[in-house]
């Protein structure tokens, strides 16, 4: 293939390790810039690429990442293994390599054919260990290498022909350019969603449009993704030159599908294909919370009319040229489980024999042993066991809770007649089994003796299928009812309005029917039997307990109660509780601005009175300032009063020294004037009045000049 390829101008990107043509810029398609580097991100740090890898599967938290890295992804060409091992495959549109993987691994020579070169890119890092795997970056309509093929895919490419091949009738154009590049004999492995699947009349919207009812009603424009229903479809591969096409239903759809019904399990007598269906729906990660319908009701009553596979979600459709291997007509379903540790994962085939009998025949996808003992659990599957006829038991519960009106006690009865059947199916050779309690010891063989795997059969007898996990030790009863109301709560879409009252919640309704089956839970009971669920997950998923998430679902997660139309009543009435807030805030905000327009006159009045206030501070301080000036002056005539006063002080000192100079005068002439000294003294008692009398003045001015000053 590559001489092939580099003959017909592209070159090797020894960067990316893909082929493209010079110049080449890719289409316009892509699940976001962000999703795809982190996808790529991951791949390039894992060590485990394969289909199984546990590495991988741990990344997968959202729908990119589960549709890019689940190992669900290759269930869709499983049955194919055997025709794909040494072909010669055109793979077309590879996105992340998540198939492209798969092929590889199946020993094809794969040509993966990408029109992103980002993805492109992404599919060769998956696969960088597959040395017959080649990446090309190019759209279909454009490609040529001069190369046929054995089997040529395109797995959720032709609803996109509208938009990356040109012509007037895209998608034919896109058929019949694979139909040259076939070997005579070759086929063309087409998947697709149906335009009149079952959950798009329940409500879903349109895959690639995001409209409910957009594709059933005929909606699409020429350049909008388009699908087609069986008839029109196989009508497109007819005119397309594909002689033979034989339609499969992938279940739920064939992006993760879980089971795989062929047109011979669809009209076989006996086998019951609707049982895939309706255990599947809840399958679905793109499956809306609120649907017109509960589909897993639907899907028997279009069994039994022969109308599923017109109706399912998607198709599986193998073309093929008049010469090639006609289809193996026994073959009636295949069932996959592969959300596990790669060791227990498991393929579940459904044959029809040359003696018109059915058989389940079992191939574990990773080979190894068929019986494994872990520390927790034993795990074991046969090669192969008889069908069994009939319906499910759990099918008697799911019809129960999906009644309207339906009481907790008949949910009761059914767990009374479920312990009953189980007592009789445990019965010979055994001791009797005991039920008196919820904590009643049984034996770890019942595990997986669940209703859904207990079938009713027509003559009224029970019987056990699909037996594979042990408990290597004792276990709680309760913990067997617990899983069977797990299970249930898994399968149902809604649950109708129930006459009985309880929490509408797992743990609700899980405590609700230990009540009515006459059992005495605790909430702690229950979440102990949580844990040990989520501790049996564990070890058959290899992954790490997480008992607060799972306990915080249990505690949390409503019930899905309503379908579209109950959906619409509670909008209408969530809408006439809405108006009637609005109205309440009406009047509130009315109420508000009444009040703020008193705050403000308030506020006016509050401005007013602080301009008045503003004003007198004014003055006051112009007040202040002006006595600060007097008090300024009064200091300076205190200070020049101190001064006369020290003045007066030094005079009077020297006054009273020239008084003593007198005495001593007077002294000694005492005797020759006496006459004098009456004078002197008359004059010194004036002196001393006048001294007394002024400095009383003096200390009272100085005492006021202090007080000023004070002030």
């Amino acid at each position: 293939m590559k001489s092939k390829l580099s003959e017909s101008g592209y070159q090797f990107d020894t960067q990316t390790g893909v082929w493209l043509r010079p110049g080449y810029a890719g289409i316009a398609y892509s699940d976001g810039e962000n999703v795809e580097r982190r996808i790529a991100a991951i791949i390039e740090r894992a060590s485990d690429l394969t289909v199984l890898s546990e590495e991988l599967r741990r990344h997968c938290s959202d729908w990119p990442s589960f549709y890019h890295l689940s190992g669900a992804r290759s269930n869709i060409l499983r049955p194919f293994k055997d025709i794909l091992k040494g072909a010669d495959v055109l793979e077309v549109g590879a996105g992340c390599g998540a198939i492209t993987r798969y092929m590889g691994e199946c020993g094809a020579r794969v040509l993966a054919l990408e029109g992103t070169l980002r993805r492109a890119a992404i599919a060769r890092s998956r696969t960088r260990d597959l040395p017959d795997v080649i990446v090309t970056a190019d759209r279909l309509d454009q490609f040529e290498c001069g190369q046929k093929f054995d089997v040529i895919t395109l797995i959720g490419v032709l609803e996109y022909a509208n938009l990356f091949t040109s012509g007037d009738d895209s998608a034919l154009a896109m058929l019949r350019q694979a139909r040259t590049a076939l070997k005579p004999g070759g086929k063309l492995i087409l998947a697709i969603e149906n335009q009149l699947g079952l959950k798009y009349f329940a409500g879903a919207p349109e895959d690639h449009l995001g409209q409910s009812m957009y594709g059933i009603e005929g909606r699409y424009e020429k350049d909008q993704p388009q699908t087609w229903g069986r008839k029109v479809l196989a009508e497109m591969l007819m005119k397309a030159g594909f002689a033979r096409s034989e339609f499969m239903a992938p279940f739920p759809d064939y992006k993760l599908p879980v089971s795989i019904v062929t047109e011979s399990g669809f009209s076989c007598v006996g086998f019951d294909a609707g049982a895939l269906a309706w255990q599947s729906v809840k399958r679905d990660p793109q499956l809306p919370h609120i649907l017109a319908m509960s589909p897993e009701l639907v899907w028997p009553v279009l069994a039994q009319n022969e109308i599923a596979l017109d109706l399912a979600n998607s198709f599986l459709v193998v073309s093929g040229d008049a010469i090639g291997k006609r289809p193996d007509t026994s073959i009636l379903a295949w069932h996959f489980t592969g959300e596990r540790s790669g060791e227990f994962c498991k393929e579940t085939r459904f044959v029809q024999t040359g003696h018109g009998e059915i058989e389940v025949r079992y191939h574990l996808l990773a080979g190894g042993d068929r019986r494994v003992k872990g520390r927790l659990l034993t795990f074991f599957v046969p090669e192969k066991a008889e069908y069994v006829q009939g319906r499910p038991l759990s099918q008697e519960l799911l019809h129960i809770v999906t009644r309207n009106s339906w009481r907790m006690e008949e949910v009761g009865a059914f767990f009374k007649r479920y312990l009953h059947v189980l007592g009789s199916l445990t019965a010979s050779g055994e001791a009797p089994l005991s039920i008196n309690s919820a904590d009643s010891l049984i034996s770890g063989e019942h595990l997986d003796l669940l209703p859904q795997n207990i079938i009713v059969g027509w003559d009224g007898l029970c019987r056990v299928i699909d037996k594979e996990w042990q408990w290597n030790d004792d276990m709680p009863l309760g913990w067997l009812i617990f899983r069977s109301l797990l299970r249930l709560i898994h399968t149902v879409t809604r649950f109708s309005a129930s006459a009985s009252d309880f929490v509408g919640t797992p743990l609700g309704f899980i405590r609700a029917a230990f009540k009515s089956a006459g059992f005495a839970v605790t909430d702690g009971e229950i979440e102990s039997f949580a844990r040990l669920e989520e501790a049996l997950q564990s070890e058959v998923a290899r992954r790490p307990l997480n008992n607060d998430e799972f306990i915080h679902w249990l505690r949390t997660a409503p019930l899905p109660r309503c379908n579209l139309n109950q959906a619409l009543i509670e909008r209408d009435r969530q809408i006439s509780g809405l108006n009637q807030v609005v109205a309440d805030q009406a009047r509130h905000i009315r109420n508000v601005e009444s009040d703020w327009s008193a705050r403000g006159q308030r506020i006016e009045e509050l401005e007013r009175v602080a301009a008045d206030q503003a004003r007198h501070i004014r003055n006051v301080e112009s007040d202040w300032s002006a006595r600060g000036q007097r008090i300024e002056e009064l200091e300076r005539v205190a200070a020049d009063q101190a001064r006369h006063i020290r003045n007066v002080e030094s005079d009077w000192s020297a006054r009273g020294q020239h008084i003593e100079e007198l005495e001593r005068v007077v002294a000694d002439q005492t005797a020759h004037i006496k006459d004098l000294l009456v004078h002197i003294n008359n004059i010194e008692a004036e002196l001393t009045e006048f001294r007394l009398s002024w400095y009383g003045k003096l200390k009272a001015a100085i005492q006021k000049a202090r007080q000023r000053r004070q002030k």
